[in-house]
């Protein structure tokens, strides 16, 4: 086989590796609307995000709020509405909005993975050329 065939192996896998986890990563959020019953994965499930976001944001809150627990009848129905707040906030939010906050977020985390997809996708390509010429 000639060597520059040998040498696209890699590159292709590099390109499909890293393609593959970009649009992975896209269809976190896109479509943004049901197409055909399928819908991106913040979308579809916003409101369980937005659940889930608000009991962690419990969890971080400065100590100084966190006192407001230990007020007799009233701390954690502060706390509640506290909680309640934040998923409202985020619900109320239009996928676009949620969309770049969560980017502005993780956005190095997700250029990373779609990195080592075209890493992994590139050594894939090396064994399969090390197969080939064994």
């Amino acid at each position: 086989m000639e060597m520059w065939k040998l040498c696209l192996i890699p590159l292709i896998g590099f390109i499909i590796g890293y393609f593959t986890n970009y649009i992975a990563i896209k269809m976190l959020f896109h479509p943004r609307r049901k197409i055909f019953g399928f819908q991106g994965i913040i979308p579809k499930r916003k409101k369980a995000l937005a659940k889930n976001i608000s009991d962690a944001a419990i969890c971080v809150l400065p100590p100084s709020v966190k006192k407001l627990e230990a007020i007799p009848f009233f701390g954690d129905k502060i706390l509640d509405v506290i909680k309640d707040a934040i998923e409202k906030e985020i619900n109320g939010l239009k996928n676009e909005e949620l969309e770049r906050i969560i980017l502005k977020v993780v956005k190095k985390e997700l250029s990373f993975v779609t990195w080592m997809g075209g890493l992994l996708g590139f050594l894939i390509g090396l064994v399969q050329v090390l197969i080939v010429l064994i």
